[in-house]
């Protein structure tokens, strides 16, 4: 339960946005190369602003997935949703105080789902609410993408893109992000995303990778252009229909995550399961160190299979997301 101001007005302004999953490209989209990413509705977060007299206060209740390490239940200091805050503030022209959010999150943190970006764009979206005004797209971005970037160092857009998008792929390069036709048909497959439990640090996976293309060298530069081939390769997949297809370039773009030194026992274990099920193909989900795995499976009943599977293996939980439509759900 919240915690109510003990005076707040009857003005309320309310922001909504979604989860989002990366299928193709997390990290090497830093480097010029495409990625494909995804809204996830069914993970929604909503923010609602009042006016008060004082500082910002900002209140979030998460909800805890399952998992063994959950988001902090109070937001303060420089953390995202107090970016987002002054992000807005600074492009409406009003004061930076006065302020009483709260946050209502399902989207567990440090998984890969796009967790700060979410709460960033509902922030952002209730406090113009409240001011009486509405943000276009490229606004909301902007806004977002400036909080993202000042916590979590260098960001490539892909989540704060995604979260405000209304729903279906999205093919993202070098800032625009634009609709991924797939192929419409009942044989399309199941994506599953199964938590790991594991709290992934975004900037530390990103100096992760930096450090790891440093060391590489040429052979570095090598791997960012094998992974932008296979983004490039699983849109056509995704265009065509031909799904199965999408299987060996998962595991492919893992190889390559694992190459640059992002994966872990726990992503590894998962993976290991979900393909053992007879999965079409894994692999890690956003950063990395930690977060999420997707699989896909052919159908529903291999789902279902690939599912029990995921969850013997340890995994905290898993959805279920549709390329389609703007629902999903949990398995």
């Amino acid at each position: 339960m919240l915690a109510r101001p003990d005076a707040e007005t009857t003005e309320l302004g309310t922001g909504r946005a979604s989860a989002k999953l990366i299928l193709f490209g997390e990290h090497v989209v830093l480097y010029g190369r495409p990625a494909i990413s995804l809204p996830v509705p069914s993970l929604p977060v909503t923010a609602r602003a009042r006016r008060r007299e004082g500082p910002v206060e900002i209140e979030s209740a998460s909800l805890d997935m399952g998992g063994r390490a959950t988001a902090p239940a109070r937001s303060t200091g420089t953390a995202v949703p107090r970016l987002a805050v002054t992000a807005v503030c600074e492009h409406l022209g009003r004061p930076d105080d006065g302020l009483f959010v709260t946050v209502d999150s399902g989207i567990p943190a440090g998984r890969g789902f796009g967790s700060s970006a979410a709460s960033s764009a509902a922030i952002i979206e209730a406090v113009a609410a409240l001011e009486g005004r509405k943000l276009d797209g490229d606004t909301m971005f902007e806004l977002v993408q400036r909080a993202e970037s000042l916590a979590h160092g260098k960001a490539s857009g892909v989540d704060a893109r995604t979260v405000i998008s209304a729903g279906g792929p999205l093919w993202f390069r070098d800032g625009a992000a634009t609709p991924l036709p797939v192929a419409a048909g009942s044989d399309l497959p199941v994506l599953l995303v199964a938590d790991t439990g594991v709290y992934g640090s975004t900037r530390e996976a990103v100096a992760t990778v930096r450090a790891a293309l440093d060391a590489l060298g040429k052979f570095g530069e090598t791997l960012l252009e094998r992974a932008g081939a296979i983004t490039a390769a699983a849109a056509v997949d995704l265009a065509t229909g031909r799904f199965a297809e999408l299987g060996p370039k998962m595991i492919a773009a893992h190889a390559i995550l694992a190459r640059l030194g992002v994966s872990c026992p726990e992503i590894e274990t998962l993976i290991d399961a979900a393909l053992e099920a007879e999965a079409l193909g894994a692999k890690l989900s956003g950063g990395g160190l930690g977060g999420c795995v997707i699989a896909l499976a052919a159908d529903h009943e291999a789902a279902v299979r690939v599912r029990d599977a995921l969850l013997t293996a340890g995994a905290v939980r898993c959805h279920t997301v549709e390329f389609l439509s703007t629902g999903g759900g949990s398995v």
